[in-house]
Formats: C-alpha cells, structure tokens, sequence
C-alpha cells in the first residue's frame, strides 16, 4: 500500500521494509526517485533489509511471548493489603510436616497477629 498512515505518517510498506515504494509507472517513465538507482546495490540492500527484519520479527515474537507468560503470571496474584493489629494464618509446607500424622495434619498455623518489624 501506498496510503501513509495517519498516526506514523509513513506507509505499510515502509515500516516493513524501511524503503519506499516504487510504483511500475516510476519504474518506466525515468525519474530523480529511480535514476539514480544502482540494481545490484539495491537487491544487497533488499537482502539486508530483510534479514534484520526477520531478527526484527523475531525479538518481537519473543517480546510477546514474554508479554503474555507475565500477564498470565500476574492474573494468579491476588492483592492483599495487611494492617497492623490483623489476623493472618502460616501455611506448613510438607517438608516441615510431621511424618507420624500423615494427611490428617493441619495446613495452616496460627492466627498471628502482624506487628510493625523495625522498631517503628
């Protein structure tokens, strides 16, 4: 496409390839644009182009992939906000667990009451 967007001012084409377009009637009709145009350079340009635009590509894919795991990460979390002078309960790890009590041990500990660590 041709048509510059309007939030980057620049075409489709451009933002993928970093170049302008050429239209077949520039190509046959001799113009400043295409004149001075070496083919051989241009078609080692094109191949560069192109291969950092597939690293491109790819660090993008990463970045989104690493975007998503986050988000998905971060939709487990629940916000809590503890206040001095609460209620919370410990939870026992298996590891720590006596062995002789099996399943009918209890999971949590407490209730604890939070105090301000520090000194203030």
């Amino acid at each position: 496409m041709t048509t510059k967007g309007v939030p980057t001012g620049k075409t489709q084409f451009s933002l993928a390839y970093r170049t302008e377009t050429i239209i077949p009637v520039d190509i046959s009709v001799l113009t400043l644009h295409v004149e001075g145009v070496d083919r051989d350079q241009n078609v080692a340009q094109l191949f560069l182009i192109l291969d950092q635009s597939e690293e491109k590509q790819a660090q993008i894919c990463i970045t989104t992939n690493q975007q998503q795991m986050r988000a998905a990460r971060h939709k487990k979390v629940k916000i809590r906000e503890f206040q001095t002078g609460g209620l919370v309960l410990k939870r026992v790890i298996q590891t720590i667990r006596q062995k002789d009590q099996g399943k009918l041990q209890p999971n949590w500990k407490g209730p604890y009451t939070i105090i301000v660590w520090g000194g203030k």
